[in-house]
């Protein structure tokens, strides 16, 4: 069975970059295949990580509901179907993204969504790791895209808002109908002289420890800036470093447990 990490956090806050690098170290530190997931409607998780995305599964499930698929002859609907979602899929020698693309519109989808969440189920088990790069409200989490995370990472900044949106994704996941071994904490970009006090005073109000602290990173801004792929940041990144460490310590706990 795949261990599955799950990244969820505000846009902005530096979630995909989390999500991209966590999917570095299990490619390069434990050297293994990674089967990627955007699930944030801001689908941004293929540029980081140095990729094109021409098509996302929410295409597919639009034409689906709008009856624009013509189902061929001596193929079942479900085949098909799930023929067009392995279209979407981005390969790579070392890991495969699917991107889902945009929220659903009003029509019915609950036979598009137990499909998908069929697939991902299958292809999950194809992988020794998952990761899926959330958005703040989780939606694709709340539909059990998938039915269980091995270890949920909380991506968010040193702010008021930074904190109360934490909370909000720590009481929201206790209400999700999926199981989460593990929920863990990671404060981005904390700037140099620490964290102010009245955050501190603010993350304390809100029972919130993070366990991972990574401070703003040049280089990062950077390849960002230049569509530089985070996969080819150097290994010695602060943040990379930081991670690595973190994630050593959790991934080797959690898949030998």
């Amino acid at each position: 069975m795949s261990y599955t990490i799950a990244l969820a956090g505000k846009g902005g806050t530096g979630k995909t970059t989390v999500a991209a690098l966590t999917m570095r170290f299990i490619m390069e530190e434990l050297g293994v295949s990674v089967f990627g997931v955007d699930a944030d409607p801001n689908a941004s998780l293929a540029v980081a990580l140095g990729l094109d995305c021409e098509k996302t599964v929410s295409d597919i499930r639009e034409d689906i509901v709008d009856k624009k698929l013509d189902f061929p002859a001596g193929m079942s609907k479900e085949r098909y179907i799930e023929y067009n979602i392995e279209g979407c899929l981005i390969e790579n020698s070392k890991f495969d993204l699917l991107v889902m693309g945009r929220p659903e519109g009003p029509g019915c989808y609950c036979y598009v969504n137990n499909l998908l969440r069929k697939y991902l189920d299958k292809m999950g088990k194809e992988y020794p790791f998952v990761v899926i790069d959330n958005e703040a409200g989780m939606e694709h989490m709340s539909r059990r895209t998938t039915n269980r995370v091995d270890l949920m990472l909380i991506v968010f900044e040193p702010t008021v808002i930074g904190a109360i949106t934490a909370r909000r994704i720590l009481d929201l996941s206790k209400k999700l109908p999926l199981s989460i071994k593990e929920k863990r904490l990671v404060l981005n970009r904390v700037p140099k002289y620490g964290v102010n006090e009245k955050i501190s005073k603010r993350l304390e109000d809100e029972n919130l420890s993070p366990e991972l602290l990574l401070g703003f990173d040049a280089e990062i801004l950077e390849a960002s800036s230049s569509d530089t792929s985070l996969l080819n940041i150097s290994k010695d990144n602060p943040t990379y470093t930081a991670l690595s460490g973190f994630l050593r310590q959790h991934l080797t706990a959690g898949v030998t447990s």
